[in-house]
């Protein structure tokens, strides 16, 4: 056969088995977090950073100039629970490349401000700004707002200017168009690669994270502040505006057609407060919180079935950190009020298998006396390589990666830590490694872990996976002026053929091909990947391929997401490339 690039392609065959267990569905999850450019410059349709002033040091708010402002540290006097900053015939401006315009786009500047007298204050985008002459009359804020129609602009500014003297309290510039405050790019990207679950507000995040801030407008919200994590809000200041709360979160579950699931802090919430989360989520408008949901205009029940308690104890527990006995007896007070609420929910708890934790999963378990349903463990193949050398040995390493099929802390978790119980295993955080901008060396990681994943039920208990995270960090990457769906993104939404299926026993002649195969009745799906450099055909022994879609990468490396999906009417697989088949049986 002649290949991609006018030579002969040589030949492997995939030998296929016996039909075993069904494919499990609940691989196609992803995992939202509040962090980096997940939200903020990824998801939220918000342009300005810090916009409610929590962050800064004397001089003034972070990310904002400032001319003639006081920066306000009386977090009390704020309807926002945040700083502020007093304008005395003065100015403050940001600048940034999150600040993008599109011509013709209709756009809604806003500002929350108390005036000292009279003032007039003049805010907006240099060119599209408004004047508004305002007076004092003993109200805690005033709301102004104005739309206009942008031009093309690129790297923009916002400012606020007041003759007189005012306090400035958030202020806000986004599409008219947005959806619950999110961008609709973002999320019809995220519908293309269609998560069947997605999990919020992710992992880390959930300790910082008051659900009950849900419950104001977005504007009214209090900031929570992540500085104790430096890695977890690095682009935001430290700081999240939680414009994306519980109640916008589900509005994009239902958008995009996915299974909300919440994360319930054993730092934040006791079990009054997570039974009050779960009542405002499912509860009747009958209930206390379930009228409250109502109140914020959503009559009808979120549905929110799948609920984990805790989030990486053993690391970020505080108190629970280093007590597995602790940590258990407070998440059995919630979950056992949760349930309370709702018995009809399912519950997944943490446990981890590194070597020196080991005795604190031990002890969780054993010391817990409520319902679970599954457990959570996080999977990472490395970390963000930094220097050319680091970068090197992670792209040499990557495709030795699963052969074999052994995880060995999987294998604590189902053969020690749950021996003979069947307890299922949720992988809710897995990728490469969390806080990197995608690359096709990643995509090749995450090619290889997903089929492992999907051949790990009947030895490790995978039922379930959520991968971390999809926006601005593996699948999608977005800037100011779009959006678009990286190569995982695209395998992703193409691993959906395998949806329903059984999977198959098989195996190609050559070990530098990945098979994942799934019979569907009709036909067999076939994903493979290949972990070597050079490019094959696909042969099977009794079936005929249909055209096949195949992933081409402009080349493996970590500073590099070039690709291609290219259509063959025969299948062939290129270097560290992934190729879909759907194949039917030749009659004999």
């Amino acid at each position: 056969m002649i290949g991609t690039y006018g030579k002969a392609v040589p030949a492997a065959a995939v030998a296929t088995r016996k039909r075993t267990y069904k494919f499990q569905n609940g691989l196609f999850g992803v995992n939202a977090e509040v962090t980096r450019k997940g939200f903020f410059g990824g998801l939220s349709a918000q342009m300005l950073n810090n916009r409610k002033f929590l962050s800064g040091d004397p001089t003034g708010p972070y990310g904002w100039e400032s001319d003639n402002a006081q920066y306000r540290r009386d977090k009390n006097d704020s309807p926002c629970g945040s700083n502020y900053v007093r304008l005395t015939n003065g100015q403050i401006r940001q600048t940034s490349d999150v600040i993008v315009l599109g011509s013709g786009r209709r756009y809604e500047a806003k500002i929350l401000v108390r005036p000292s007298g009279e003032c007039a204050v003049t805010f907006g985008v240099p060119g599209f700004e408004k004047t508004f002459v305002i007076n004092e009359d003993g109200e805690d804020h005033k709301e102004l707002s104005f739309a206009f129609t942008g031009c093309e602009t690129k790297n923009g500014a916002f400012f606020v200017s007041v003759s007189g003297e005012a306090d400035v309290f958030a202020v806000s510039l986004m599409p008219a168009d947005n959806f619950y405050g999110m961008r609709r790019d973002v999320i019809e990207a995220i519908k293309r690669i269609a998560p069947a679950s997605i999990r919020f507000p992710g992992g880390c995040c959930a300790d910082h994270f008051d659900w009950k801030e849900c419950l104001k407008p977005a504007d009214l919200r209090t900031p929570f502040d992540g500085s104790v994590k430096d890695f977890m809000l690095r682009d935001t200041y430290h700081q999240d505006c939680a414009d994306i709360s519980l109640n916008e979160f589900i509005m994009l579950c239902r958008e995009v057609g996915a299974e909300p699931e919440f994360t319930v802090s054993i730092i934040l919430s006791d079990g009054e407060d997570a039974r009050r989360l779960v009542e405002y989520c499912n509860g009747g408008t009958d209930t206390e919180y379930g009228a409250k949901r109502a109140a914020a205009g959503f009559e009808e029940p979120f549905h929110v079935k799948n609920f984990y308690v805790g989030n990486e104890v053993y690391y970020f527990g505080y108190e629970y950190q280093n007590d597995g006995v602790k940590a258990a007896n407070r998440t059995n007070g919630i979950v056992n009020a949760m349930r309370a609420a709702d018995d009809g929910i399912t519950v997944c708890l943490g446990v981890v298998a590194d070597t020196g934790l080991r005795g604190w999963s031990r002890d969780f378990v054993n010391t817990l006396d409520c319902k679970y349903d599954s457990v959570s463990y996080h999977r990472y193949c490395g970390s963000k390589p930094g220097s050319e050398a680091e970068q090197k040995a992670a792209e040499d390493g990557i495709p030795g990666s699963f052969y074999g099929g052994v995880d060995e802390g999987l294998a604590y978790v189902h053969d020690e830590l749950f021996a003979g119980a069947g307890m299922p295993v949720n992988v809710d955080e897995w990728n490469f490694s969390w806080g990197c901008d995608a690359n096709n060396a990643m995509f090749l990681s995450n090619a290889l872990e997903f089929h492992f994943f999907a051949r790990s039920y009947e030895k490790y208990g995978v039922t379930d996976a959520r991968f971390f995270m999809p926006v601005n960090e593996g699948m999608i990457t977005v800037n100011g002026a779009g959006c678009r769906i990286e190569c995982a993104g695209e395998a992703f939404r193409l691993l959906h053929g395998h949806a329903d299926g059984a999977v198959v026993e098989c195996a190609a002649d050559d070990p530098d091909l990945d098979v994942l195969c799934t019979d569907h009745g009709d036909h067999l799906f076939m994903s493979v990947v290949n972990r070597g450099g050079g490019e094959w055909q696909i042969a099977v022994d009794g079936y005929a391929a249909g055209p096949c879609a195949q992933i081409v990468l402009d080349k493996y490396s970590f500073t590099n997401n070039g690709f291609e999906i290219k259509h063959y009417d025969r299948p062939v697989v290129t270097g560290h490339g992934m190729t879909f088949l759907c194949l039917t049986a030749v009659s004999e």
